[in-house]
């Protein structure tokens, strides 16, 4: 391997201090960048990040609005508490809400689809419980969507090897990725965010000065008076501190399949599969529950195992029949702990964290970011 540059006095001299500095270029760094500039535009604002563009799974993901499912949120409820599981709910349907009064929906992709929870033929008592369940949750989250969000929904047109009686939630939407992360950046470039590639940063290190300096991997060091910490699943290796856990998500996207007789979202098995229509393509991501030990992984390769999973579950459930093929396939990191709730903190003088979105990024970015942003203001 050869050697590292030297880095030059030039170089030295640009990339050596700023007022703020956000570690992580995926949609919650660039938000948190864009909110701070905007509360203090004469004061630099950067962000770096390891790769050209967000590595993680803001430019990975699925293209879910993220809402979610029955079976997710009483599976939250289950881990944690029910405040704490719709306390989240809130948080994503607000989130989204704002993520589109910023954006705008056009430039995002997004389309309100609405989403079914569908159930194997075989998990009839998963569905009665389930379906027991949701006067319970629509009572509670009724006064924050201003309408019931889940309710019994006949499957039949949708063609699959399912129960006939699923869930359907009108608050679940898609987006384009590439699209959304687009728009993001660009806004926040657009006033003054500096965005910096390439750069993988090392733990920071205080200075008895109060500031923070943050040695990255090719020979650079920052400066900053402020450092924030939006590296979401790879966030505990510069803070091990932090509760949280890498979170491995495969996604596989086929060939054109002619006869797809559905448009739109899908989750399944609580969350843990969902898929959506692309043209008449079809994305298709998760099966973590099959191995979660090996999926709780900083490393972005696919494995044999669950792409083979996610291949029958198309197979024998989606599109049975139908012939089609693998045509891309990627893998994502996400932050995750046993409580999903987002980590927006300050963790000492000058040093922040907003990490943790629990694989629903896209519905709490905007939320988050602007609580952070609130919370460096009133406590640096």
């Amino acid at each position: 391997m050869n050697p590292l540059p030297s880095i030059s006095f030039w170089e030295q001299q640009w990339l050596k201090n700023t007022d703020i500095l956000v570690i992580g270029s995926g949609i919650v760094g660039l938000q948190s960048a864009r909110c701070m500039r905007l509360q203090w535009p004469h004061r630099e604002v950067w962000v770096m990040d390891r790769a050209p563009v967000s590595l993680g799974a803001s430019t990975r993901n699925a293209g879910f609005a993220c809402f979610g499912s029955m079976g997710e949120i009483l599976d939250d409820i289950e881990r944690t508490d029910e405040q704490t599981a719709f306390a989240l709910y809130e948080k994503r349907f607000h989130g989204l809400k704002q993520l589109l009064a910023d954006y705008g929906e056009t430039t995002i992709g997004y389309e309100k689809t609405g989403g079914y929870e569908v159930f194997k033929p075989e998990a009839t008592t998963e569905y009665d419980y389930l379906a027991a369940n949701i006067d319970r949750v629509n009572t509670t989250l009724k006064d924050i969507a201003g309408e019931n969000p889940f309710q019994p929904k006949n499957t039949a047109k949708l063609g699959m090897k399912v129960l006939e009686n699923g869930i359907f939630t009108p608050l679940e939407g898609m987006v384009q990725t590439h699209l959304l992360y687009k728009k993001v950046y660009d806004a926040a470039v657009a006033i003054g965010v500096r965005v910096l590639g390439g750069l993988t940063a090392l733990p920071p290190e205080k200075l008895d000065s109060g500031k923070w300096r943050v040695r990255t991997h090719e020979g650079y060091k920052f400066d900053a008076q402020i450092l924030v910490v939006c590296t979401n699943g790879y966030a505990a290796q510069l803070l091990p501190e932090l509760e949280i856990l890498p979170a491995r998500g495969q996604v596989l996207v086929t060939s054109a399949i002619p006869g797809l007789a559905w448009r739109g979202l899908i989750h399944a098995d609580k969350g843990y599969i969902y898929f959506r229509s692309l043209g008449t393509r079809i994305l298709i991501g998760g099966g973590r529950n099959m191995d979660f030990e090996g999926e709780t992984t900083p490393e972005l390769n696919t494995t044999e195992a669950i792409t083979q999973y996610l291949m029958n579950y198309l197979q024998e459930v989606v599109v049975h029949g139908e012939k089609f093929e693998i045509t891309h396939q990627w893998a994502g990191t996400m932050g995750m702990h046993q409580n999903r709730t987002p980590i927006v903190q300050r963790l000492d003088a000058g040093l922040y964290a907003c990490v943790r979105l629990g694989g629903m990024g896209v519905a709490l970015s905007a939320l988050v970011s602007r609580e952070l942003a609130q919370l460096v203001k009133e406590t640096r």
